[in-house]
């Protein structure tokens, strides 16, 4: 079981300090945007936990975290609920089957299945005898997490990966409200200081648009940085940058999108209309209308009635889902505007311009 260690920071000095969470593995993206903050080593790094899975570089991601803070000792690595989870299946010989199921069905390319790939190991072999071959492999990896914070209290900054309780003694609150709570947006906290956390994607937070930007939310003193990388298509890897100078704080948002660039060819004019968005955890709907290229259909938690893309739609156990965020939106544009397409389906493109997420003809864009 990973420790819980909460830090505090205090710099009477000017300052730059660069905020980053839910990397997932995704290390090329996260070196991506270090070089779009223009980090370098007399800034202060804070990676705000669940930098393992839902990619496909977890090793080499640790491997680098542990890179940077040998070259800096202002570099801090936080644990998140990723981290304690993965950390308990490899180490607890009770989740010894569950391990297994987790690499099965959830965890694959994952930091488990790189250790059995590496190891070369028949998967159908006995739990417990695989558990201890991927507990030997990945122990330096084991041991260097063991070593991690759970917060970083930064001058008027608390950094903690999902929340605190309303309480002003947070730290002696449960582990689950620090690194799995669902609510704290909605809840609140109770300090004069910023909480800054991910766990849970910021376009979560709005009921009819798809938005992955930082939210910084003054009122609350709450800023949310998960930009959705390893767990939905439409993504981002998000960077707060905070500057101090003679005690004057800035505030700026960075982020990296992996998507291609194309260049929109015809003008089109979408009149405003109502838009509907399937978020978590309401993807069960009903298909009224099977179309050849949208079907319209019922979202069963809203009621709300309207198109989807047949390419995101699928049965479960005799039930239709939508298989991830989805926004029934139609792009207006310009000619000559630039479009980032996350992907092509027939005859249209689901893309983002201007941050508006939506869909356009493909005939209208070319790269």
């Amino acid at each position: 079981m990973l420790k819980i260690n909460h830090i505090i920071k205090k710099v009477n000095q000017d300052y730059r300090l660069i905020a980053i969470s839910d990397i997932h593995s995704h290390l090329d993206r996260f070196k991506s945007l270090l070089e779009r903050v223009h980090y370098q080593k007399g800034d202060y790094l804070v990676i705000v936990g669940d930098f393992v899975e839902k990619g496909t570089q977890t090793l080499q991601t640790i491997r680098y975290l542990k890179q940077l803070q040998q070259e800096s000792n202002r570099v801090f690595v936080l644990l998140g609920n990723c981290e304690y989870a993965i950390e308990t299946l490899i180490n607890d010989q009770r989740y010894a089957s569950q391990m297994m199921h987790y690499v099965s069905h959830i965890g694959k390319s994952g930091m488990i299945d790189q250790a059995l790939t590496a190891l070369k190991l028949d998967r159908k072999a006995d739990p417990h005898y695989l558990q201890k071959q991927v507990q030997t492999y990945l122990k330096p990896y084991l041991d260097y997490l063991h070593t991690l914070p759970l917060s970083l209290h930064f001058n008027e900054f608390l950094f903690i990966h999902a929340g605190i309780e309303k309480r002003t003694d947070w730290y002696n609150g449960s582990l689950s409200s620090m690194i799995e709570t669902k609510t704290f947006y909605q809840d609140g906290h109770c300090l004069n200081d910023y909480v800054v956390v991910g766990h849970l994607p910021t376009s979560n937070q709005y009921q009819n648009k798809i938005d992955n930007h930082i939210i910084i939310n003054n009122e609350k003193r709450i800023i949310c940085l998960d930009g959705g990388t390893g767990v939905k298509m439409i993504s981002q890897m998000n960077a707060l940058v905070v500057e101090s100078k003679n005690h004057k704080l800035t505030l700026k948002k960075e982020y990296v999108q992996p998507f291609p660039i194309y260049e929109v060819t015809h003008s089109v004019s979408i009149n405003s209309k109502h838009v509907h968005k399937i978020a978590w955890p309401h993807f069960e709907v009903e298909i009224l209308k099977q179309g050849q290229e949208f079907s319209l259909c019922k979202q069963i938690d809203t009621q709300a009635i309207f198109p989807i893309k047949n390419e995101f739609l699928y049965y479960k156990n005799n039930k239709a889902y939508c298989l991830d965020d989805y926004i029934d939106c139609f792009l207006s544009v310009n000619k000559g505007d630039k479009i980032r397409i996350a992907g092509i389906y027939g005859h249209y493109a689901y893309g983002i311009c201007h941050n508006d997420v939506g869909w356009i003809p493909f005939e209208y864009i070319k790269k």
